[in-house]
């Protein structure tokens, strides 16, 4: 999708790269932007040895992000190295971060080319029982994600300061995002301190929450990479987002059900209790208030995201009593 966060790549600035990185004989064979991501602009190049990689590039640094964005992409790149150094979740390898400038005016990286197809464009086309064998693969491989732990709660990019409660984390990253709707001026039919404070009265659940554990917190249908012939998953994309936190903050529980495949494959006991389905609700929130203020910086050409994600938000801000 287009958005004003997404630098402008082409073939030659990226022909220009792939010689730069991987030899001045390295010439470009093909290039392809892909669209699909809404945040960092993203290209696949084949080289001339028949390799292919994936171009990744944060936003000029004249862009507006909101705050929980900034220094994404450095993020993504040291998690996508300790999975792979430390798990066996699959992943791209990461084979080159520029931090220079002085090709893009940008930040980037190239990683190696993952196979398989993002499985919101297969899921439709899969059995029930095929679907719910991905379903559960997600919830196993998120537990093999969460046994990697930190010692401060917070996203990777901006951790919180040592001995920080994941109740204050949390409350901190809501805090700064209504502050970039603010800022912006975005209308959430609410006001905005209301809204803080009815999240605020149920902070208390936060607490079962005592190791920060790394959660990728985007994984959705689109960053899930899977054989269509198979079944199998091939790779999970897009760390950008990660944090050390609480696992049930992933993407993958969010609509609450106790019984659901990805809670199974965890392990089950997630959302198996009055506070944990409060810890959800309120990531929900706060996810649906990312939703809603991102449409106003990004520029989005449709308010497809924002009429879908309004009414959402406004049904469980009402949860809160």
């Amino acid at each position: 999708m287009e958005s004003l966060s997404k630098i402008a790549l082409n073939a030659e600035l990226a022909g220009a790269i792939a010689a730069r990185h991987f030899g001045s004989s390295t010439q470009l064979r093909s290039f392809e932007e892909l669209k699909d991501g809404l945040f960092n602009a993203a290209a696949l190049l084949e080289l001339s040895d028949g390799a292919k990689v994936v171009l990744k590039a944060a936003p000029p640094a004249e862009v507006r992000v909101l705050r929980y964005e900034r220094d994404i992409l450095r993020a993504e790149v040291e998690a996508m190295r300790r999975v792979r150094a430390e798990t066996a979740v699959p992943v791209p390898e990461i084979l080159v971060h520029d931090t220079t400038r002085s090709l893009l005016a940008s930040d980037f990286f190239i990683m190696t080319f993952l196979p398989g197809i993002p499985f919101n464009k297969l899921r439709r086309t899969f059995s029930p029982e095929a679907q719910a064998l991905v379903d559960r693969e997600m919830g196993r491989l998120t537990r093999e994600l969460s046994a990697l732990t930190h010692d401060a709660f917070g996203l990777w990019s901006q951790p919180e300061p040592v001995g920080r409660s994941w109740r204050d984390s949390f409350a901190n990253l809501v805090r700064r995002v209504l502050q970039d709707g603010l800022d912006a001026g975005v209308d959430l039919e609410m006001d905005y301190n209301e809204i803080e404070q009815r999240m605020a009265v149920h902070y208390a659940c936060l607490d079962e929450v005592q190791v920060p554990r790394l959660v990728h917190w985007d994984l959705w249908d689109g960053n899930i990479f899977v054989d269509p012939h198979s079944g199998q998953i091939t790779g999970l994309i897009d760390f950008e987002r990660v944090m050390w936190g609480d696992p049930l903050i992933e993407g993958i529980f969010a609509d609450m059900n106790p019984a659901s495949q990805a809670v199974q494959g965890f392990g089950g006991g997630m959302l198996a209790n009055p506070a944990s389905r409060m810890r959800r609700l309120l990531y929900n929130i706060y996810l649906h208030l990312i939703m809603v203020i991102e449409c106003t910086y990004r520029h989005f050409p449709t308010q497809e995201q924002e009429n879908w994600a309004r009414p959402i938000l406004a049904g469980e801000l009402a949860r809160l009593v």
